[in-house]
C-alpha cells in the first residue's frame, strides 16, 4: 500500500519527499495478527488491480516524475522505483517459499 501511495504522491505533487515509517512497530499493531491471513490478501490483490491500472495508463512523462526517499536519502523516478518494487516482492515471495519449505 506504500509504494501505490509514493506513486501517487509522486503523480500529484512536485517531487515529495515520501513519509518514512516504522515498519517493525507498523507490523506489531493489533490488526497484523488479529486479521485473518485472507483479509491481507484480499486486500494485496485488490490493490494490485488499482495499481496495475494506474501504471498501464501512464504517459513517458509521468514515468520520469520523481519523488525523495528519506531513509535512502536518494530521489527515485517511478520508473526507477517500479524496478525496485518488482525486487521487493519476489524478495518476500522467496520468504514465503522458505517458510513453506520448512
Amino acid at each position: 500500500m506504500n509504494f501505490y501511495f509514493r506513486f501517487r504522491l509522486a503523480l500529484t505533487e512536485q517531487h515529495p519527499a515520501i513519509p518514512a515509517f516504522n515498519q517493525n512497530a507498523s507490523a506489531e499493531l493489533a490488526d497484523v495478527e488479529a486479521t485473518p491471513v485472507t483479509v491481507s490478501l484480499s486486500l494485496l490483490e485488490a490493490l494490485h488491480v488499482r495499481w496495475t491500472v494506474l501504471l498501464w495508463h501512464l504517459t513517458e512523462e509521468q514515468w520520469q516524475k520523481s519523488f525523495f526517499h528519506p531513509v535512502y536519502q536518494k530521489d527515485f523516478t517511478l520508473e526507477q522505483a517500479l524496478v525496485q518494487y518488482a525486487w521487493h516482492g519476489r524478495h518476500h515471495l522467496a520468504h514465503i517459499h522458505l517458510l513453506s519449505l520448512s
